[in-house]
């Protein structure tokens, strides 16, 4: 929503917003850049109104699926007549206008579309890109390109993939998250087949869902990842604490991040870049440059040897990547989560009991409780539940009901070498800059 919101406003729209907290880091951005934001308590389309002089009937209200029939704001517009659209609806409308290149998966789609975003722009191509993160480098999730490019990361939760007539379609795996195996492989099949005519499928050929999607595609596949029967390939790979290196067709690439699942993102963008015609060496200048992206295994920080890292990771696949990265680079882990709300948690608890069961002795679990973001969502499973079932295959895992408690657990045992990594795609973060300050 605040990607979408940057991009009307800088395309000359006249845009507000509401939200439940004014002191989260999206509203603080959207209101430097001149965008007003409200209390959402149902005041903002009437101030709105006012605030230009506009009447019911030219302004339109976006929202999501996460925002219910029941909030405020959405009460006030229907009683004023405006009227609604949905942000996927929104979006599609922008990036089908447009050469659009989407990204969707369960993992790694964040980061690819970021590095391919940034490629792109420092290629000289001048892409318009809504992302569900902020690119480090250009401290941003979104802006309006002047060039025939926009990419996108199209997200697969709420069945809006479905809505993208992609230029370039690209899939970077398919695991349970949000939906059953069988409904995310017809909808991602869908969205493959929605792909125009001239168009490109991209595919990572080292997931054994995509590889039985491809055998039902038509018009141009291209595969990329570790595996020998990829088109997109790497060879002498290098994983270091803070930094990959590989090579492709005689030209080597180096990124400033860790883990294997980064190199398979590289590889998408290098996908992406063949298609396009770039250059492989600007390619590599370009990922050489690239920066990250904000709380994908972001280190915010180190103290006594003791590193924390950030990681939006909020699904089971998510989880199990950075804890294998976090394994190359530290001693012990100090693994913290936040589950993701009731529904998320209720539909991979098996796989969320299955990951965390997997820890390794010198590795400890803290749970955070269960995000709730407000509305009528069924409350009936807890972060205690997730950690009992853990503990019958794992024993340093802890729910303590209190972060303040989980903080100093943590300050109190960790030493030189241990890593601290604080996983969700909440407020879970705000402990990291705490721990780091209790550490000193």
């Amino acid at each position: 929503m605040s990607g979408l919101a940057k991009i009307l406003h800088t395309s000359g729209g006249r845009v507000a917003g509401s939200d439940r907290n004014l002191d989260g880091d999206y509203c603080k951005r959207l209101l430097k850049f001149g965008i007003s934001i409200f209390p959402q308590d149902g005041s903002g389309p009437t101030q709105f109104l006012a605030e230009t002089h506009l009447r019911p009937g030219e302004v339109t209200i976006v929202k999501s699926t996460a925002v219910e029939d029941q909030v405020s704001d959405i009460i006030t517009a229907r009683k004023l007549g405006i009227k609604e659209i949905m942000r996927s609806d929104l979006l599609a409308d922008l990036f089908n206008a447009k050469k659009g290149i989407a990204i969707g998966g369960t993992a790694g789609k964040t980061t690819t579309t970021g590095l391919t975003a940034w490629m792109l722009k420092f290629s000289g191509l001048e892409p318009s890109c809504a992302v569900g993160g902020v690119i480090a480098g250009l401290d941003t999730n979104a802006f309006n390109g002047s060039g025939p490019h926009f990419v996108i990361e199209a997200d697969e939760s709420d069945g809006s993939i479905v809505k993208y007539n992609s230029f370039i379609s690209l899939i970077t795996n398919i695991s349970r998250d949000h939906k059953p195996l069988e409904e995310l492989t017809q909808l991602f099949s869908t969205f493959l087949s929605n792909t125009v005519a001239d168009g490109t499928k991209i595919l990572c050929g080292d997931d054994p869902q995509l590889q039985a999607i491809k055998e039902n595609l038509e018009g141009e596949v291209l595969t990329y990842g570790l595996s020998p029967i990829c088109d997109i390939r790497a060879d002498n790979v290098v994983i270091g604490k803070d930094r990959i290196s590989f090579s492709h067709e005689g030209i080597s690439f180096m990124l400033q991040l860790s883990g294997i699942h980064n190199v398979q993102n590289a590889l998408a963008a290098i996908a992406v870049a063949k298609v396009l015609g770039i250059p492989k060496d600007e390619v590599a200048s370009s990922f050489l440059a690239f920066p990250g992206m904000k709380r994908r295994f972001e280190c915010i920080g180190t103290v006594n040897g003791i590193t924390v890292i950030d990681d939006f990771a909020h699904n089971p696949a998510e989880i199990a990547a950075a804890i294998k990265t976090a394994r190359q680079s530290s001693k012990r882990r100090f693994i913290v989560y936040q589950p993701h709300g009731f529904g998320p948690t209720r539909f991979t608890r098996e796989d969320l009991v299955n990951v965390f069961g997997s820890l390794e002795r010198d590795e400890f679990l803290f749970l955070d409780d269960i995000y709730y973001g407000g509305g009528t969502v069924e409350k009936d499973i807890s972060s205690q539940q997730i950690v009992d079932e853990v503990k019958r295959k794992f024993p340093n895992a802890f729910y303590f009901g209190d972060r303040d408690r989980i903080v100093s657990n943590i300050v109190k045992e960790a030493k030189s070498g241990d890593m601290v990594l604080v996983m969700g795609a909440r407020d879970i973060n705000t402990i990291c800059r705490r721990i780091l300050e209790l550490l000193q």
